[in-house]
């Protein structure tokens, strides 16, 4: 009798588990919260710089970001037949979870522990560290507990949290959309690109006065920011194709 070997259909249990692109992002994670202590260390302890500690550090975590929206498009296990369209889609959920992890791990814990985070700080506690690197020497603002500062981040949470509901149903959906969740997600990103732009232009009008340096400014003002004044966009007119076509679905 000749057993017939079982095949499986569409419907049957797919294993679950986290893809290439998904672990080579937790990946870049780690690096992010591992380089922390090792710059504190080198910083209080060996006694380097702390221009060149904190400067050296924010271009390590741009690099992160830029290294995770470019993970996407390298031809990592499981991804490697994904059209241009499907890499794109990608990037843009790599994005908004770039967007929203400061909002929640860094912003809204300043503005709930402002005092106890600038007295760290000053410091030079570890726990702070991380926060260190904007407040001295990036933007005093931040140092000062600015108004405006304060105001523009409180509407960076507020708006967070409609994007972060999007992203949660999004993959609670199967990794798929619906109109309305996206549309969150677009509107997100116009006030995304619009903070930035108060952000810098108040900072513009009165002559850089927050920022301790030129390097400091270029390195920690504008590089670091300007992902928020490019990618929102990237990611709003995406949204717009995506709706039109009711394309809602992405591979992540």
């Amino acid at each position: 009798m000749t057993r017939s070997t079982p095949t499986r259909d569409d419907h049957s249990p797919v294993k679950s588990g986290f893809s290439s692109l998904q672990k080579a992002l937790f990946g870049v994670v780690a690096f992010f919260f591992a380089i922390q202590p090792i710059f504190w260390f080198f910083e209080t302890r060996v006694g380097v710089s702390q221009t060149i500690t904190s400067t050296t550090l924010v271009i390590l975590v741009i690099g992160a970001f830029i290294t995770a929206l470019a993970l996407p498009w390298m031809p990592l296990p499981g991804q490697r037949d994904r059209t241009r369209s499907e890499r794109l889609g990608s990037m843009i959920i790599v994005w908004v979870f770039i967007a929203l992890t400061p909002r929640f791990i860094w912003e809204l814990p300043w503005l709930f522990f402002y005092d106890q985070i600038k007295e760290g700080v000053l410091n030079e506690s570890l726990w702070t560290y991380m926060w260190s690197p904007i407040l001295l020497g990036g933007d005093a603002r931040y140092l000062n507990g600015d108004p405006l500062v304060i105001t523009l981040e409180w509407v960076a949470v507020f708006v967070g949290a409609f994007e972060l509901y999007a992203l949660v149903r999004f993959f609670r959906n199967g990794k798929r959309f619906t109109s309305t969740q996206l549309s969150l997600i677009m509107g997100g990103m116009i006030v995304e690109v619009t903070l930035p732009a108060v952000y810098f232009g108040v900072e513009i009008a009165n002559d850089m006065a927050n920022v301790a340096s030129p390097a400091e400014m270029w390195i920690k003002f504008v590089l670091l920011n300007l992902l928020w004044c490019t990618m929102p966009l990237v990611t709003y007119f995406w949204g717009v194709r995506r709706l039109a076509r009711q394309d809602l679905a992405v591979k992540f």
